[in-house]
């Protein structure tokens, strides 16, 4: 049997150097971090070969003395911190004292430093951790480090280095992220002799990313600040239709540092949540700035990954601060000539967006919700509307009462009869009289519960009304009803402050309603349309058993069903707002949905998804005809809902074209 003993000085110098230096890419880091810490204004990185052979870092910092190189290849020699005390508020980038040590340890390694004091500098070389050289050296002020033949003397680890390409575009990350960072220090990147990359000192941050990315990039960042009495966050917003495949224009930097934090993934992704597609990321750069001592940066030796002490707090100063910044923004993305990224991506509903839809829900609604749900089926809803929401107009999509009379009115039960509900677009009457259409959704006017109607609205409310009076009118998003027209029954035109607008007319319903539902279903039960006769439909036992675990909440939102023999289920009511679809049909849809959940039923969640099929189903479709009424009612619709630029699944609903664009089609410039 093996017996334990001590590990050779060189194994475990190797062994440390595994942990800190993985590719060039590290060396590259580890370096570009230093130079920062001796307050470099000017840093040049150059690599060969995808810095198999060569790295060098140079920099104007405070450099070191002869008597400091020797320590300064040194395991755990650092000036950086002193006692442990000074682990719990690390102000550096660096402080571990390894990354020179491990460096030297596999490669050929040489330093010519410098003090800015000093008459003359140093150089020390150093090979697979034994010291060569170590004498007087002339050169400029600052540091130069060489870093030769990496992992010559780890024939295992060179051999799993990528090609020489996968090993640059390594490299040039690091190089981005520690430029990021530091915009006011100017930086140089070179491969194989020739420069590639020059950035300016003095820079403002979103010149900076248009400097490492693309000019058009950086101007359609949408700024935004957050200053807590802890934390600050300085943040650049990416567009939904910039949106990308994964997360890798997703930059995090926190007190100069670059991280990948759960948390500040997490709040991204919510703060998106319903206005891009769930397989995308969004582009986002994030700088936070927090009290060192709030944070501990020594998790892992790449210092990487970091821990908060309020890691809760910090999950939700982000999320509101790019929540905020894409809500007062019109994110509807402009209509792409030529050989531009025109048009919006194919978009097909699967289990991660319905799961995204579910969450956005619970996000928003789940103190409400949690109130609705427990109250008995027949209980009055609350009075007024939820704190700070504007009633719908009377002549475009809204919400209704659930106490309603609707199953001891004859007409309900009728096939041609008046149903209760949501007031459509597609309603037959819904351009009739503003004060009938009004308290056909929330009752008579002298009703203390009900939203004042058109007739008796307030000052602050004049012109949100989407009647014939304010078809000339301009919305937030510019918008001029007036002159509308409608293009293969399918999409909206009209004119803009700017230019014009093309508008999905499902996909913005879509999430009008969405809205609505979401909003009434904290209010109360939705209003229901009892059938004249049930409808029933074959289910399995499991099937059963499912619809009887959430009959409760399916009350909620007037979906009304009970066995009917051993293997069928008998529909008794439906949604209002689904008075004009196929019943059965949507209830197969709900009871495939609640079969692919893999948890227990969860109150947000089964409404959720409830509330997403609604909206889809109940929309105006692609091909329906709409009259210029129709189509100013729903335009009025866009600026009083959020997320409007997207519809509950992702898809754009609105895109731009200005005005400049058309000149240059038509060769005005």
């Amino acid at each position: 049997m093996p017996r334990i003993h001590i590990l050779p000085e060189r194994v475990v110098k190797k062994i440390a150097a595994g942990e800190v230096i993985e590719r060039p890419a590290s060396v590259v880091k580890e370096l570009t971090e230093n130079a920062v810490d001796a307050g470099a204004t000017e840093i040049g990185v150059a690599i060969d070969d995808g810095g198999r052979t060569l790295i060098r870092v140079t920099d104007d910092g405070c450099g070191m003395s002869a008597d400091e190189l020797p320590l300064a290849v040194a395991p755990h020699a650092t000036s950086k911190i002193n006692d442990e005390d000074d682990l719990f508020r690390v102000r550096s980038l660096g402080f571990r004292g390894e990354a020179l040590a491990s460096i030297g340890a596999v490669s050929r390694l040489r330093i010519v430093s410098r003090p800015h004091e000093a008459g003359e500098g140093a150089e020390i070389i150093v090979e697979g951790e034994e010291v060569r050289t170590c004498r007087a050296a002339g050169c400029r002020p600052g540091t130069t480090i060489e870093v030769r033949d990496l992992f010559y003397n780890v024939p295992a680890r060179r051999k799993f280095l990528r090609h020489v390409g996968t090993e640059t575009g390594q490299v040039t990350t690091q190089f981005a992220r520690i430029a990021l960072a530091h915009p006011k220090t100017a930086f140089m990147l070179a491969r194989n002799g020739r420069e590639s990359q020059r950035l300016p000192g003095d820079s403002e941050t979103r010149a900076r990313i248009g400097q490492l990315f693309s000019p058009e990039l950086g101007e359609a960042l949408i700024a935004f600040e957050r200053d807590d009495a802890a934390i600050g966050i300085e943040g650049y917003a990416g567009r939904p239709a910039d949106s990308r495949s994964n997360a890798n224009w997703q930059f995090t930097f926190l007190n100069g540092r670059f991280i990948r934090d759960k948390y500040v993934q997490h709040a991204v992704k919510e703060a998106y949540r319903g206005l891009i597609d769930p397989n995308r990321a969004p582009v986002v750069f994030l700088f936070i700035r927090v009290d060192p001592s709030a944070v501990d940066v020594n998790v892992h030796p790449t210092k990487i990954e970091v821990r908060w002490s309020e890691s809760n707090m910090v999950h939700g100063l982000v999320l509101t601060a790019l929540r905020g910044a894409l809500r007062s923004t019109d994110l509807a993305p402009a209509l792409q000539t030529g050989g531009g990224r025109g048009g919006h991506r194919p978009f097909a509903m699967n289990a991660q967006a319905a799961d995204n839809l579910r969450l956005e829900f619970a996000d928003q609604m789940k103190q409400a919700l949690a109130t609705a749900v427990d109250a008995p089926p027949g209980a009055q809803p609350p009075s007024g509307f939820l704190h700070g929401a504007t009633p719908p107009s009377w002549n475009a999509p809204s919400t209704v009462r659930a106490n309603d009379d609707m199953h001891d009115d004859p007409r309900a039960a009728s096939p041609g009869g008046s149903r209760h509900s949501i007031p459509s677009i597609h309603d037959s009457n819904r351009f009739g009289s503003p004060l009938a259409a009004w308290e056909a959704a929330y009752g008579h006017a002298g009703d203390r519960s009900s939203p004042s109607p058109p007739d008796q609205a307030t000052p602050g409310d004049a012109g949100r009304s989407g009647s014939a009076d304010a078809l000339g009118s301009s919305g937030a998003s510019g918008i001029r009803a007036r002159g509308a027209i409608q293009l293969h029954n399918s999409y909206l035109v009209c004119e803009t402050d700017d230019g014009m607008m093309i508008i999905d007319q499902h996909a913005l319903h879509e999430r009008v309603l969405y809205n609505q539902l979401t909003e009434r279903i904290t209010q109360g039960p939705l209003a229901s349309q009892r059938l004249l006769l049930p409808e029933t439909i074959n289910v399995t036992a499991a099937q059963l058993a499912l619809i009887e675990r959430a009959a409760a909440l399916l009350q909620r939102v007037g979906l009304e069903m009970a066995p009917f023999g051993k293997d069928s289920l008998a529909i008794h009511s439906v949604p209002s707002v689904l008075r004009d679809t196929d019943a059965v049909g949507f209830v197969r849809d709900l009871l495939d949905k609640l079969e692919s959940q893999e948890h227990e039923l969860q109150a947000e969640h089964v409404i959720a998804d409830l509330l997403a099929m609604m909206a889809c189903k109940a929309a105006v479709k692609a091909g329906d005809p709409l009259s210029t009424e129709e189509i100013a009612a729903l335009l009025a619709q866009k600026d009083l809902v959020d997320k409007s630029s997207n519809c509950p699944h992702g898809r754009p609903t609105t895109l731009r074209l200005s005005v400049r664009d058309l000149e240059r089609q038509f060769k005005r410039r």
